[in-house]
């Protein structure tokens, strides 16, 4: 049995792999008109929710390399989405902010990624769909408080 449960853990591992690949590859194709791909999403999206933060703390939160993201903040600085100041409470750091331009085409783009994976979601009933965004939201709960 457990030997088993070791090898459907490995197979739903390799399903998450493939499901984020096909979707990412797919919104990543949509937002290309847009000059966005997911990851920048990412970012103006928790600057969006969460205000202003430091690149480390972006680091963190996204689960990202700090190379990846000084080049993605560096890209929305590019297109004027988002800036970096220094910030309020540490003059020697900076902090990431959104931009009025960067809130606008978060949204614009959030929709675009939305119809995506509402297409990609066609097989799903609406049980289904709720089902699994509840299971996924588990999943990340939980493997986020691994050390």
């Amino acid at each position: 049995m457990e030997q088993t449960s070791q090898r459907l853990g490995a197979q739903i591992g390799g399903q998450l792999y493939l499901a984020h690949r096909y979707a990412r590859a797919a919104a990543n194709r949509a937002l290309r008109e847009q000059q966005l791909e997911l990851r920048h999403l990412g970012v103006l999206g928790c600057l969006a929710d969460v205000g202003p933060l430091s690149q480390r703390a972006l680091v963190d939160r996204l689960q990202l390399d700090k190379s990846s993201m000084v080049y993605i903040i560096d890209e929305l600085e590019r297109q004027g989405l988002a800036q970096r100041r220094k910030d309020e409470r540490d003059r020697r750091s900076y902090a990431v902010h959104i931009t009025p331009s960067g809130r606008k085409r978060l949204a614009e783009a959030n929709d675009t990624a939305d119809d995506v994976v509402n297409e990609l979601l066609v097989p799903f009933s609406d049980a289904e769909r709720r089902q699994l965004h509840e299971l996924l939201a588990r999943f990340i709960e939980h493997a986020a408080e691994q050390p």
